[in-house]
């Protein structure tokens, strides 16, 4: 990928904290696996919340979420 091994690993470590990845260990080596249920959940928040629907966000529109429950 070209990056270097530190910025590839702080990379990862944030997916991590998101739940967005998951590691597997395969013997000596850990594969970093897509949490896609994770990721679904995410652009479904996204969409609803900061793109009111819209399937495309405009960048100038900002990112307001609405509280959980509240009317639209």
């Amino acid at each position: 990928m070209g990056l270097p091994p530190a910025t590839l690993s702080a990379q990862l470590n944030i997916l991590r904290n998101a739940a967005l990845v998951h590691d597997q260990r395969e013997g000596r080596v850990i594969r970093v696996r897509a949490n896609y249920l994770q990721m679904n959940d995410l652009i479904t928040f996204l969409t609803e919340n900061c793109c009111s629907g819209r399937a495309v966000c405009e960048p100038a529109s900002g990112c307001k979420p609405q509280k959980k429950g509240a009317s639209k």
